[in-house]
């Protein structure tokens, strides 16, 4: 087994004796066992937790094991679990290929050994640990571990997306650069951890003021990056740095009680053309960001292109 966090098994029987035999049985496992003593409750419970394996009783009042098995097949949430039935019934091939029609992967009869049903379940465990370690390391790869917010490949890569679909649709896609202002002085001052603390706060600020379309990334440093997509008009993008602006003018307080501004320096860039290209675009928002900060910090900056009028946005 994997030094993982324990994973969730959820067994389901109507009789407590054998939810209590079966909970000694994969006790040396050292997984959380869930109990759940009819299909009704089980399918509750799978509403507000992730299991590893499932492993149902066939023979239950109410919805049998079959039915509850096709429940949880329907829904989207659990239909990846699998089952593995607990029955003391027929062996016979015609009703073990209904369990097998409904869902389950495998199916072991009563009186069952226990090491045999430890190392069934124990497979299970294993495949989710392993899965669910590949998609932390997925996250990892795509995501800031300070703020949780998409990192410079994920947000690049939705704005490479964004882009696309101007092709069918007739709005703007508009990328935001910012840079938070004298932000060396806060380290310098301050220390490091205060300057994370800055930049978590930052972070949660800006996923307050944003839509929920829009992306949100952390780009490196002191640096964020803002997609707004499906724009109608190119003035939304200067909309939304006006109300970043607003949002960040209070000053964060840190450990100690100091009081740090969090003011920043913004670049919009904005496109309704799909060839634009999501380096070219990235790189127009930090330019107009330069010249915010040569104009003085705390402002914003909207890149203008050769052919565009001063007027245009």
């Amino acid at each position: 087994m994997t030094s993982a966090s324990p994973a969730n098994i959820l067994i389901v029987d109507d009789r407590p004796e054998n939810l209590t035999a079966l909970d000694a049985v994969l006790e040396p496992l050292g997984q959380k066992v869930v109990r759940a003593t009819s299909g009704e409750e089980a399918l509750r419970k799978l509403l507000t937790a992730n299991f590893a394996v499932i492993l149902l009783d066939v023979q239950m009042p109410g919805i049998d094991g079959f039915e509850t098995a096709a429940h949880i097949k329907q829904r989207e949430k659990s239909r990846h679990i699998p089952i593995i039935f607990l029955t003391a019934i027929s062996k016979e091939p015609h009703h073990t290929l209904r369990g097998y029609t409904v869902g389950a992967v495998d199916y072991v009869f009563k009186p069952f050994d226990p090491d045999v049903l430890r190392s069934k379940v124990s497979v299970f465990v294993e495949l989710y640990q392993l899965r669910r370690e590949a998609e932390m390391l997925a996250h990892r790869a795509l995501h800031d571990p300070l703020t949780g917010l998409p990192n410079r490949v994920l947000v690049s890569d939705r704005i490479e997306l964004a882009l696309a679909a101007l092709k069918r649709r007739d709005w703007n896609v508009a990328v935001l650069f910012l840079d938070v202002d004298r932000f060396k002085q806060i380290n310098d001052n301050l220390g490091h951890a205060i300057g994370d603390e800055v930049l978590v706060e930052i972070a949660n600020r800006l996923r307050e003021v944003v839509r929920a379309s829009d992306t949100v990334a952390r780009f490196g440093g002191d640096e964020f990056v803002i997609l707004a997509d499906g724009l109608k008009q190119p003035r939304c993008a200067v909309d939304l740095a006006e109300r970043i602006a607003d949002v960040l003018a209070e000053p964060v307080i840190v450990e100690g009680g100091h009081e740090v501004s969090s003011h920043v320096s913004i670049g919009i860039a904005v496109t309704n053309d799909p060839e634009h290209g999501a380096e070219i675009l990235i790189r127009e928002a930090d330019s107009a960001m330069y010249d915010a900060k040569r104009g003085g910090n705390e402002r914003y900056v909207v890149f203008r292109r050769a052919a565009e009028q001063p007027g245009s946005i």
